[in-house]
C-alpha cells in the first residue's frame, strides 16, 4: 500500500522525520504456494520522493492502522470535507481517501510501545517538533505470485509492494 503526503517544517526536523520513518518494520503476510501456508516476515517501510514535493510511503496493507498511528494521522487532521484542491491532488496521484474505519482503528493504537523483557521500544513520529504532515491519500498494490530466489525459488502469493 502507498500513503501519499506532504511534509513541511524546520529542515533538520523534516530530515529526522524522514530518517525515522524509514526505520519502521511491519509484518508482511504472504502465502507459500508450495505448502499453501501463510507466512509472516518483517519488511521495512519505504519512503520515497514523489511528484510536486510530496512523499510516498510503501508498506503492507494489513499495517495501515499502525502506519496511520505512527504518522499521527487522525480523523481530526485528515479532513473528510473533500475540498476541490485535495480531491484534485488525490486524482493526480491515483490515490483514494483514507478509510474512516482505518482511522478509528489507528486511534486505539498507542503512540509509544515498550517491548517486554527489553530496553527497546517504539515511538510514533508525532513527537518530532516543528514538522507538519499533510496526508493526501492511499493507493493499493496488486497481489500476485513472486519467486523468492533466496529460498530455493519458492513461489509465494503476496502483495506486490
Amino acid at each position: 500500500m502507498h500513503l501519499f503526503f506532504f511534509i513541511r517544517g524546520i529542515s533538520q526536523q523534516v530530515a529526522l522525520y524522514k530518517a525515522l520513518a524509514q526505520g519502521f518494520f511491519f509484518k508482511w503476510k504472504r502465502t507459500n504456494l508450495t505448502n499453501n501456508q501463510e507466512e509472516y516476515s518483517l519488511v521495512q517501510g519505504a519512503l520515497r520522493e514523489s511528484v510536486f514535493g510530496a512523499y510516498e510511503y510503501i508498506f503492507p496493507e494489513e499495517a495501515l492502522p499502525d502506519v496511520l498511528a505512527s504518522f499521527g494521522i487522525t480523523e481530526e487532521n485528515y479532513s473528510f470535507k473533500d475540498n476541490a484542491r485535495l480531491s484534485f491532488i488525490r486524482k493526480i496521484f491515483g490515490a483514494s481517501k483514507i478509510p474512516k474505519k482505518a482511522l478509528k482503528e489507528a486511534k486505539k493504537i498507542p503512540t509509544s510501545i515498550m517491548l517486554n523483557d527489553s530496553f527497546r521500544g517504539l515511538s510514533a513520529l508525532t513527537g518530532i517538533p516543528g514538522v507538519t504532515l499533510h496526508p493526501i491519500g492511499l493507493k493499493k498494490d496488486r497481489y500476485g505470485e513472486m519467486v523468492d530466489p533466496g529460498r530455493d525459488n519458492l513461489k509465494f502469493y503476496q502483495e506486490l509492494l
